[in-house]
């Protein structure tokens, strides 16, 4: 997926504005269509590096004209091949100063697809409950069971990559609402989870000894790696198009069982073997959130205006850095435990 079209949708009266607009933005066609009640639609087809910078500009000039809407439509293949263009010419046919500034641009998406696919992971539903509740009983089947597969199964329905991923874009993005909305969906699902599997700790048996409980009791700086892999993934899953579902196993096994672990422990009045589970699942949240948020900022997802842009940068580098402190912090409670 190399192209995307915009569709524009605006009064016929700014026709001229954007062919205007256009001519010093690099793309590959525009088009443009009349349509009832005095409108029109203009659809551009660019390269995915383009669009950012097209919608921003777009954004800025028409956001508050009535009428105004830009839909995102992603392309499989267009004939002729967008590699028979001149990348580097613009609607003029000129070419472009060669010492013009490069822009930073972050995976196959735009800034507002990342929103988008984002969107549903911050929306608590019936189905979000459902998914939260089943992989939950499985995990607590697997652990007490010292099943890998049946926990590996509780880790492929576990919806627990949306809110972690969006919480790190909201940091990025210094976006309160959105930081809200992930934060809530996230303590929601680890209290339901805690809840039903401290109750199964109290009416099952609980053997502290089995290798799928011990192996979740007692951390290691391995676990610090691996919640910093799970975060990165997670990132890059909604920006470059890797699938989620795959992802999702990963970061939920960083957190689901050693949160049903703790769970399980706390019910069955293992006080201090539950700490063990239970540091073990801050530390791989804390990894996966630093690590998502370096790995958003890294691939230059920032806010659309320059206002924003610092205050982003700022509330970035704080949250980093309160993360990276909360870790070591963390990592020292490791260290003294096992020593």
């Amino acid at each position: 997926m190399t192209t995307k079209l915009l569709e524009l949708i605006l009064p016929a009266e700014k026709k001229e504005h954007v062919k205007e607009l256009l001519e010093n933005k690099n793309h590959l066609g525009a088009w443009f269509s009349a349509l009832e009640d005095e409108q029109i639609v203009i659809r551009i087809l660019a390269h995915k590096e383009n669009n950012q910078d097209i919608i921003d500009e777009l954004t800025h000039r028409f956001s508050v004209t009535e009428g105004f809407r830009i839909i995102i439509h992603s392309i499989d293949a267009t004939i002729p091949r967008p590699e028979n263009f001149e990348k580097n010419e613009d609607l003029t046919g000129e070419k472009n100063d060669k010492n013009t500034k490069k822009e930073i641009r972050y995976g196959n998406v735009t800034r507002e697809e990342l929103y988008e696919k984002v969107s549903t992971s911050t929306t608590i539903t019936s189905e979000y409950y459902v998914m939260v509740i089943l992989s939950t009983i499985v995990a607590v089947i697997g652990v007490l069971e010292n099943s890998v597969a049946i926990i590996i199964g509780a880790m492929v329905i576990a919806p627990l990559l949306g809110p972690n991923t969006s919480l790190s874009l909201a940091t990025t993005l210094a976006d309160i609402e959105l930081a809200l909305k992930s934060l809530k969906v996230d303590i929601i699902g680890i209290s339901i989870a805690i809840v039903i599997s401290f109750f199964a700790g109290m009416f099952a048996f609980v053997d502290p000894t089995l290798t799928e409980i011990v192996s979740r009791t007692e951390v290691n700086y391995g676990y610090v790696i691996l919640g910093l892999a799970a975060g990165g993934a997670g990132a890059l899953s909604i920006t470059t198009g890797v699938s989620a579902a795959i992802v999702g196993v990963m970061v939920a096994v960083a957190l689901l069982p050693p949160l049903v672990v703790f769970g399980v422990l706390l019910g069955a009045g293992y006080i201090n073997l539950a700490f063990g589970a239970l540091l073990l699942f801050l530390v791989n949240i804390i990894a996966i959130n630093l690590s998502g948020v370096i790995t958003f900022y890294a691939q230059g997802v920032r806010p659309s205006n320059w206002w924003d842009i610092k205050e982003a940068k700022k509330t970035t580098t704080y949250a980093m850095i309160t993360w990276v402190i909360i870790l070591l912090a963390l990592i020292l409670l490791i260290y003294i435990s096992q020593s």
